[in-house]
C-alpha cells in the first residue's frame, strides 16, 4: 500500500468512530491544557519574580569589615582595589544612614546611599532623567541627589524633577540637595514580593557629600562587581586576600548578591520543571485512554484487518495505519487542548489584571507532545494488529 493510502485508510478509521475518537482526543485534550497551562503559567510566575528582584537593583558582590570603628577602610583604599585584583571591574565604597526628607509638600523617612560615579556598573539602575553622580560630583562633594521615580510621582505627579531641591534631615542636619537623576524606584521590586510599601525612600548621593552627615573619611562597607565571564568567585577571594593583606586586624566577609539572584532563578526553572511533570501525568492518563481504544478498536476490526492482510497487506502497512490512526486523534485533542488552555489563560490574565506573556514555542511543543504520545501509546495496538493472521482473523467473526 502506498503511504497516501495509508493516511487516508487511517484518517477515514479516526473519523469513522466519532464518539471514540471524540473521548480520546478528549482525553488528550485535558493532559495538554494542563501541561500548556502549567509551563505558562510557571514560566510567567518565575519572570515576575525574577523581574521584581531585578528591580531591586540586587547586584554585584558586597564586603562587609567586621569589628567595630577598627575595621574601617579608607574610600581612596577601596577605589583603588581594581587596580590590584584581576577581573575586578569596579569597587565602590557604600555609605547608608536612616534620615528624614522633605519634597515639595511630601515628607517621610528614608534611607540615605552614599555612592560614587561606579553605581550604574555595580547596581541594575535603570535612569529615567538627568544623570548619575559623576566623579566630579564625587570629587567637589557636591550636594546632588538622585531620587526615585515614586517620590517624583507623590510630590509634583510626574517622572521628570530635575534641577528640583529635596532637604535632606540626619541626625538633626539639615541640607538642601539639587535633584539630578530620577532612577526607577529600587525598591519597587521589593515591595511587590513582601507586599505592601514597607520601604522608606532611597537617596543617593556621593559618597564624599554623605561624610558630612556621618563625619567619617572610611567606611566598613564596600560593593564590588567583576568583568562579564569572569570567575566571581575567584576574583572575591583574591580581594578579600587583598584586604585582609592590608587590614591584619580585620575580619571581611562577602556576600555575591548576583549569585544569589542566579541561585534563585535556578530553582525557580527547577520547580517549573516539577510542576509541568505534574501536570503531564494527566496527558500520561489521557495517552492510556487512546492506547486502550486502539486495542478495543483493532478487536472489532479483526475481519477487515484479516481481508487488508489477505489481499497483499503489509504487515508495515497495518502498523503504519492504526499507529497514524493514533497519532491523528492526540493531534486534533492536542490542538483542541492548546486552543482551550490559551483561551483559559487570557480569560484569567484579564480578570485578575495581569500582564501574561504567551509563547508560541509552548503551543508547538504541546503538539510535538501530543504527536509522541499518540507514537508511544499507538505503537502498541498497531504492532498488535499486524501480527494476526489473515485466517484466523476473517474467521473471528
Amino acid at each position: 500500500m502506498k503511504w497516501c493510502d495509508v493516511a487516508g485508510l487511517a484518517l477515514k478509521n479516526a473519523l469513522r468512530g466519532r464518539n471514540k475518537t471524540f473521548l480520546c482526543a478528549l482525553a488528550v485534550c485535558v493532559g495538554i491544557a494542563s501541561v500548556y497551562i502549567m509551563c505558562e503559567i510557571s514560566f510567567n510566575a518565575q519572570q515576575q519574580i525574577t523581574d521584581q528582584i531585578e528591580k531591586s537593583g540586587m547586584g554585584g558582590i558586597m564586603v562587609f569589615a567586621e569589628g567595630g570603628d577598627k575595621a574601617q577602610l579608607k574610600a581612596d583604599d577601596i577605589r583603588a582595589l581594581p587596580e590590584s585584583v584581576p577581573q575586578l571591574k569596579a569597587a565602590m565604597p557604600i555609605f547608608s544612614k536612616y534620615g528624614t526628607f522633605k519634597l515639595r509638600n511630601q515628607k517621610g523617612n528614608m534611607m540615605l546611599w552614599g555612592v560614587d560615579e561606579q553605581l550604574a556598573e555595580i547596581f541594575n539602575v535603570q535612569l529615567l532623567h538627568g544623570r548619575l553622580p559623576s566623579a566630579e560630583d564625587v570629587r567637589e562633594c557636591a550636594k546632588v541627589a538622585v531620587v526615585e521615580e515614586t517620590l517624583a510621582l507623590k510630590a509634583y505627579q510626574r517622572e521628570n524633577v530635575v534641577g528640583k531641591h529635596i532637604t535632606l534631615t540626619l541626625d538633626s542636619m539639615r541640607e538642601s540637595y539639587e535633584i539630578i537623576g530620577v532612577i526607577t524606584s529600587q525598591k519597587s521590586g521589593i515591595n511587590a514580593l513582601i507586599g505592601g510599601d514597607k520601604l522608606p525612600t532611597f537617596v543617593y548621593v556621593p559618597y564624599t557629600t554623605s561624610n558630612l552627615y556621618t563625619g567619617m573619611q572610611s567606611t566598613g562597607q564596600m560593593a564590588l562587581s567583576c568583568e562579564t565571564g569572569s570567575d566571581a568567585e575567584a576574583a572575591t577571594a583574591f580581594a578579600l586576600q587583598q584586604l585582609a593583606h592590608q587590614n591584619p586586624d580585620v575580619k571581611f566577609s562577602a556576600e555575591n548578591i548576583s549569585g544569589y539572584v542566579d541561585t534563585f532563578s535556578s530553582i525557580l526553572q527547577t520547580v517549573s520543571a516539577l510542576v509541568t511533570l505534574i501536570g503531564g501525568i494527566s496527558l500520561l492518563v489521557g495517552g492510556i485512554g487512546v492506547m486502550n481504544s486502539m486495542i478495543a478498536a483493532i478487536e472489532s476490526r479483526k475481519k477487515e484487518i484479516g481481508i487488508y492482510l489477505a489481499i497483499g497487506a503489509q504487515k508495515k502497512d497495518i502498523i503504519g495505519c492504526y499507529l497514524l490512526e493514533a497519532v491523528i486523534i492526540c493531534l486534533m485533542g492536542g490542538l483542541a487542548g492548546g486552543t482551550i488552555g490559551s483561551g483559559l489563560l487570557y480569560v484569567g490574565a484579564r480578570l485578575i489584571d495581569m500582564p501574561f506573556q504567551f509563547h508560541f514555542e509552548y503551543l508547538l511543543l504541546a503538539e510535538i507532545a501530543a504527536a509522541l504520545c499518540g507514537v508511544l501509546f499507538g505503537i502498541l495496538p498497531a504492532y498488535r494488529a499486524s501480527k494476526m493472521s489473515p485466517i484466523a482473523a476473517i474467521r473471528s467473526e
